[in-house]
């Protein structure tokens, strides 16, 4: 058992370990708990994510692990010093506190042009960092000084393992600081915003050797959805995923790197030996969690209890389950909506229709999606990829062969694939052709009929207006 994998998530860390054939022989999870330390701010413990990293390397070790591989959750900012001790917690890509920066002058007129305006977002981190910049000169002073460090997680992370101050290409791109089209440090923005030019890691392939750890190489990092399409097989066009999780992450390779808008965001999904692969995102915030509500409602004993829905009539109910707003089309401000209740609406009926709502919501972000990338095929992972039904009602909604793997942990599956390469077991092309990949369920369009359309869930949509 040579290959190692930590997942850092928004609300755990996890190793996996796996053999030489890539199966899953030992895992281990360490929750971090989320904290919400005023309105609209989400952050998570350094410390202790710093304590739960070194528990999990140290089980590595004792697995007799000599390979390991990091993905990390993303757009997430901390400050620390240079002895690795972390000055902030974790400011989460959950976290809001930008909209005090971007709601006000001058940002508030920066935020129209062109060039900042995918970037002066709430939760994008370069608002991150504006907000270090008002509300923490301390830590700034210290940046200037060469004394502390401001970065990502996964920069962070590569400092722990590495004492250098890097990052991966695909976390960075994430910034909005470095272009992913070439390679460069995008100075307008620092002179634009006024962000210290120390703020700035170099940047490294995602297959790297970062650093050595208590005998285990350090030979991967990157972004978890990235990561998820490495695994997925998804390197080439034509391909598409949807992560289910929390909430759902909707990616397909494009040919080149795009600004793309509409609540879409641009990717690099990845970079090795002067190789890049593009990709484009949408991403609906509430979808696992929908399931989670309609158990504490009692609407369902388990999510297992799904697939006893395939067939079932919604009666004429409509429900849009936007309960965390909706990206695309952009209205942060999108809530539940619910039609067509009567006294005779059962429960069965009225959670199907609301696994309809999902996978719409699903397919309004796959639609903007195909103006850029064309899709022929879309593979699945995350929790509610167990389901048989949401699967069959998405394969309807996107029109698509949807597939799914015999293994649902893609992103570290992801990042054990990129450590074959590292070690040479594998080639790029390998990885590129799917050697990793093992289909086990394969759901063609039409295998079950939905009662609610696009066009309907639009509308609905289009009508909650909100500031974007």
């Amino acid at each position: 058992m040579s290959l190692g994998v930590i997942d850092v998530g928004t609300t755990n860390i996890k190793l996996i370990i796996y053999d030489e054939e890539l199966n899953q022989r030992y895992s281990e999870t360490v929750n971090i708990p989320m904290t919400f330390p005023d309105n609209y701010r989400v952050e998570q413990d350094a410390n202790a994510l710093r304590s739960a990293f070194n528990h999990l390397i140290n089980a590595a070790r004792d697995k007799g692990v000599k390979y390991l591989g990091i993905s990390t959750y993303r757009a997430s900012i901390l400050a620390w010093d240079r002895a690795g001790n972390p000055l902030i917690n974790i400011i989460t890509w959950l976290d809001k506190r930008g909209l005090e920066i971007v709601n006000k002058f001058p940002y508030s007129i920066m935020r129209h042009l062109p060039l900042l305006s995918s970037v002066l977002i709430p939760t994008s981190p370069i608002v991150q960092i504006l907000w270090l910049l008002r509300n923490r000169q301390d830590i700034i002073k210290r940046v200037r000084r060469g004394e502390a460090f401001i970065g990502t997680l996964s920069s962070y992370l590569a400092y722990l393992v590495s004492n250098n101050y890097v990052n991966d290409a695909s976390n960075e791109a994430l910034t909005g600081l470095w272009h992913p089209g070439n390679f460069r440090r995008i100075d307008m923005v620092y002179e634009l915003l006024g962000i210290p030019r120390e703020i700035g890691p170099d940047v490294v392939d995602n297959i790297n050797e970062f650093g050595e750890v208590n005998g285990i190489i350090i030979g991967a990092l990157i972004a978890d959805q990235q990561a998820a399409m490495v695994g997925e097989g998804c390197l080439s066009i034509g391909c598409g995923k949807v992560t289910n999780g929390t909430g759902s992450f909707v990616d397909a390779v494009i040919d080149r790197f795009r600004l793309v808008g509409g609540g879409l965001l641009p990717l690099l999904i990845l970079k090795y030996r002067g190789n890049a692969f593009y990709g484009v995102e949408g991403f609906l915030p509430a979808t696992g969690s929908v399931i989670d509500w309609l158990v504490k409602l009692g609407l369902l004993s388990s999510p297992q209890e799904l697939d006893g829905l395939i067939n079932v009539n919604t009666q004429g109910i409509v429900v849009i389950p936007a309960l965390a707003g909706v990206n695309v089309p952009p209205r942060p401000c999108a809530r539940g909506f619910i039609d067509g209740l009567t006294l005779n609406t059962t429960r069965e009926s009225f959670v199907r229709a609301t696994i309809e709502g999902i996978v719409q919501l699903i397919g309004l972000i796959f639609d903007r999606i195909k103006a850029y990338s064309r899709v022929s095929i879309v593979r699945v992972d995350g929790g509610l990829s167990r389901s048989i039904l949401f699967l069959k009602l998405l394969a309807t909604v996107l029109n698509t062969v949807v597939e799914r793997q015999r293994d649902v942990e893609a992103t570290a599956r992801g990042v054990a694939a990129l450590l074959k390469v590292f070690r040479g077991d594998w080639s790029l092309n390998d990885i590129i052709r799917g050697i990793h990949v093992n289909i086990e369920l394969r759901i063609n369009p039409g295998e079950e009929k939905l009662s609610l359309s696009r066009d309907a869930v639009m509308k609905i949509i289009k009508g909650m207006r909100c500031e974007t």
